[in-house]
């Protein structure tokens, strides 16, 4: 039998597929929904061994965002002048 967390993973992935071919936005933001409920319980569903491995490899990627020192420079907080 196949574990629940992949039959979920697996639906998520053909709901964002179905989300990048859609035409209209109410079709496309209830597919990203569908996808993101299914991503979030798939990873709660999931053993703990799969979960630290998904982790890691977001922590992984995290590395290899290329604007993540420019975003971090350009956020600054001006202070407001009364007048």
């Amino acid at each position: 039998m196949l574990p629940i967390f992949l039959i979920l993973l697996f639906i998520a992935i053909a709901s964002l597929w179905l989300s990048l071919r859609a035409s209209h936005e109410v079709s496309r933001v209830l597919a990203i929904g569908s996808a993101i409920f299914c991503l979030i319980f798939g990873f709660a569903m999931a053993p703990w061994a799969i979960q630290v491995l998904i982790v890691l490899s977001l922590l992984g990627i995290e590395r290899l965002y290329p604007f993540r020192k420019t975003a971090a420079e350009l956020v600054t907080l001006s202070p407001t002048k009364r007048r």
